[in-house]
């Protein structure tokens, strides 16, 4: 909306919405500012009053405008649009392209004379249909009169084909011609005509509308105005609407009594389901409500539901396979056992560990003995069409068609990926490291649709398998999927998940950073009491920083929780613990919580060597507090673990723990090896541990090659924000700094070094200790080699850190 000269923006906005608008609607408005105009979201939190952080701000407007809309029509008003950022101009796209159906009408107000806004999202709202570019001077698009307050009874008296119009229009929520025409049953040069004075009168459920459209109806009973709608979506969808625009009209109805209405709410949540999946919801429950016997139907619901509330899912799925023999297909009562089984561990209501996800994938397998192994060799089964669906509707297959090419429904992705848990943590052999990741990259890679629960439990496999880039790279996105779907629960869980693989990959910083957001994320959403991973991540990281007490802080809010049936929680949650106990120091009880976790661990089957890394920190432990002989065995049952699940992490841990418990003799071999094939590896954090190891033992035989490997160590932890190594780091970095002090130097470099240090030429050297020159540059070779430093300034700097005075002149001879 352009406003004439001299006119304020606001002043013009505030004439013209209550010179278009009366006291009928709710009006919130509000001017742009332009030192805002770079923040996201400023003009919506303004607007209405929403949070302004935190992840719950972005569901709040959609509440506060539900609640809005559900006391009449709404006006928002903005004014100044030329400084509108961004957030909220796609806020106003995604509002209007789904509220179609309501008493909405959205005002930007641009001065005239400014220069067009450059933000994208403000051209992409001037080219959408909803959106009319019209002259201030007047409250109307530019042609039409100010309308006056129509009485729909005399309208409907003396005018019935325009009020037919009006009504037309607005059940369709179109101006064309041919289907208004249609629906009041005028020709449509008629109709034409007709909407043009209906326009000008105010009676059109425009951009701004002079009256909410609800007038229009008062005269109707409900069944005459669903009546309306029912021919209004008949009429689209005959001629080709969009289905999802014709099944939002159906929803207000209160009986599907038509074929064609079932079939078009059917495609409709198959359209939506991955775009719009709480749309799919309310397409899939309008049939689930006219018919709750309709198993199929009631089968889709579950599932759309599972990435949303896995709660309300598996209500459902209790339903359908508890459902006596006859009232649902054989195959839909079996697929939702099956994925009731699978929702089960996503609440944490049954283990996770391997004994339970064998039994589940037994169950799961529809009657047969085991599921089929990974690779092309799977049996290829076909199923037959579950009785009752319509024919575009996909039939559910049994969880043993786990081919690529049948991925076709959630079941087998997350049968898929349970048996790739399953065998990743057994870790039996090379073989088996294989299947896992070969069954874990047909999850991710099928291009199919799929629940995140799936995706994220491949991404756990492959992340065990040193694969932690893809690992990662799937985390975000479905994080980021599952948020613009608002999809709460699946964002939650791969939020808290995402930030436990970057304190595997030792990424402190970045991993304290996700850890902290996901924790907030679930508190957000009430899903804390369904997995306190999040806040276990973020103990591992601010352990790892140093920062013990907000670790402390962290851990306080998962004390009382029972953890014992979820594998991931309570052995992370075990080993955050420990490793916090170490850092209070307080190795005994740390090393109680190690040997806890690892029995526990064994209990449950799981032997791959990189799950929680127990016995790597108990070995340490264990050589800390003097117990050589079990830190040897300890190492030693770490190796067979690493032996059992190769990849370049768990080689080199299991070197690295030999390492430790070693004796002098062979530390440095084993030291070094761990340190080469760890860098091979995504965990930063044992690469940095391997580098520290290896320094100190080389420094503790006086050799030079000491401080590059602390600098390594040094180098890596600061970079990844391991702040407790880089600090060990540097500590041994000043030690052997001090072991290569000034008596380190031969008696001839001494004097040498301190008078080059504090400054002196080489010839004024010479002249001083009656050298030649040739000498001189001879002794300040082996001197800069010996103390790591590279010319008079680090030379400098090195006696200033040693607390060594060097000498402005010195007689010869007067060394010491």
């Amino acid at each position: 909306m352009l406003d004439p000269p001299g006119h304020s923006s606001m002043a013009t906005v505030t004439h013209h919405v209550s010179t278009a608008y009366g006291r009928e609607a709710n009006v919130r408005r509000v001017g742009c500012l332009p030192e805002a105009a770079g923040t996201e979201h400023a003009v919506l939190r303004r607007l209405l009053g929403v949070p302004p952080a935190g992840h719950g701000a972005r569901y709040a407007p959609h509440t506060v405008i539900c609640g809005l809309l559900a006391r009449g029509p709404l006006v928002l008003a903005i004014g100044d649009a030329q400084w509108c950022d961004e957030g909220t101009l796609r806020f106003i796209d995604e509002l209007m392209r789904s509220s179609h159906r309501e008493l909405l009408t959205v005002l930007l107000h641009l001065p005239r004379g400014v220069p067009t806004p450059a933000a994208a999202a403000f051209h992409e709202l001037a080219t959408r249909d909803y959106c009319t570019v019209v002259d201030s001077g007047s409250p109307r698009p530019a042609g039409t009169t100010a309308p006056a307050s129509p009485d729909v009874a005399e309208l409907a008296r003396r005018e019935p084909r325009l009020l037919a119009v009006a009504r037309a229009a607005a059940a369709l929520h179109s101006t064309e011609p041919d289907l208004v025409g249609a629906l009041a049953g005028l020709p449509s040069q008629t109709a034409d005509r007709l909407l043009e004075e209906a326009g000008t009168r105010g009676l059109l459920p425009g951009p701004l509308p002079a009256h909410g459209t609800r007038l229009l109806w008062d005269t109707l009973s409900e069944s005459e105005r669903q009546r309306w709608y029912a021919q209004a979506a008949e009429i689209l969808n005959d001629a080709a609407a969009p289905v999802e625009q014709v099944a939002d009209l159906l929803l207000e109805q209160s009986r599907l009594d038509r074929p064609w209405m079932r079939t078009v709410l059917r495609e409709a949540a198959a359209a939506a389901r991955h775009h719009r999946p709480a749309a799919a919801v309310a397409y899939l429950a309008r049939l689930h409500a006219a018919d709750t016997e309709d198993a199929p139907v009631r089968l889709d619901l579950a599932e759309a539901l599972v990435d949303i509330d896995p709660s309300a899912a598996r209500g459902h799925l209790v339903h359908l396979a508890d459902a006596p023999p006859g009232t649902a297909d054989r195959l839909v009562r079996e697929h939702a056992a099956g994925l009731l089984l699978l929702v089960a561990l996503m609440l944490h209501e049954s283990p996770d560990g391997p004994a339970a996800l064998g039994t589940l994938l037994r169950r799961t397998a529809a009657g047969g003995p085991e599921v089929p192994p990974a690779g092309p060799t799977a049996r290829d089964t076909g199923t037959a069409p579950a009785a009752g669906r319509a024919s575009s509707t996909p039939a559910p297959a049994t969880p043993l068609s786990v081919t690529a090419r049948d991925l076709t429904r959630p079941t087998e992705h997350l049968v898929l990926a349970a048996r790739a848990l399953r065998t990743a943590l057994t870790a039996d052999g090379h073989e088996a490291r294989e299947a896992a990741v070969a069954d874990a990259r047909r999850v991710i890679w099928s291009g199919r649709p799929h629940t995140a629960w799936a995706v994220v439990a491949a991404a756990r496999v492959l992340t065990l398998a040193d694969d932690t880039a893809t690992a990662l790279d799937h985390l975000q996105r479905i994080v980021a999927d599952s948020a613009e779907r608002e999809e709460l629960w699946a964002e939650s869980h791969a939020a808290s998940v995402h930030a436990q693989v970057l304190v595997e990959a030792g990424r402190a910083a970045e991993a304290a950073e996700a850890a902290a957001a996901a924790s907030r994320l679930a508190e957000t959403e009430g899903a804390t009491a369904a997995s306190p991973l999040a806040t276990i991540a973020l103990v591992r990281a601010l352990v790892a920083r140093g920062d013990l007490d907000r670790a402390q802080e962290a851990l306080r809010r998962i004390d009382g929780r029972r953890l014992d049936d979820c594998v991931w929680e309570h052995h992370h949650h075990l080993t955050a613990l420990a490793l916090f106990e170490r850092g209070r120091g307080r190795p005994e009880q740390a090393l109680r919580l190690l040997e806890r976790c690892g029995a526990s661990l064994d209990a449950a089957g799981v032997r791959n060597p990189v799950f929680t890394l127990w016995w790597l920190h108990s070995t340490e432990l264990l050589m800390l507090l003097d117990r050589p002989g079990d830190a040897a065995r300890r190492a030693e049952y770490g190796q067979e673990l690493a032996e059992r699940w190769l990849t370049p992490r768990s080689m080199g841990l299991g070197l690295l723990a030999r390492g430790m418990a070693a004796g002098p003799r062979d530390r440095v071999e084993l030291f070094a090896e761990s340190a080469r094939v760890l860098a091979q590896s995504s965990d930063r954090h044992a690469h940095a541990l391997a580098e520290l190891h290896l320094g100190k033992e080389l420094l503790r035989r006086s050799d030079r090659g000491a401080q590059p490997r602390l600098r390594a160590a040094l180098a890596t932890a600061a970079r990844c924000g391991l702040v407790t190594v880089a600090d060990e780091a540097r500590r041994a970095l000043r030690s052997a700094a001090d072991r290569h002090a000034p008596a380190a130097l031969s008696q001839a470099e001494r004097p040498v070094a301190e008078l080059a240090a504090a400054g002196k030429s080489n010839r004024a050297i010479a002249d001083t200790l009656c050298l030649t020159a040739r000498t001189v540059e001879y002794h300040l070779t082996n001197v800069y080699r010996k103390l790591g430093v590279t010319g008079r300034a680090g030379l400098t700097k090195w006696f200033a850190a040693h607390r060594s005075q060097p000498a402005s002149a010195r007689a010869p001879g007067g060394v010491s």
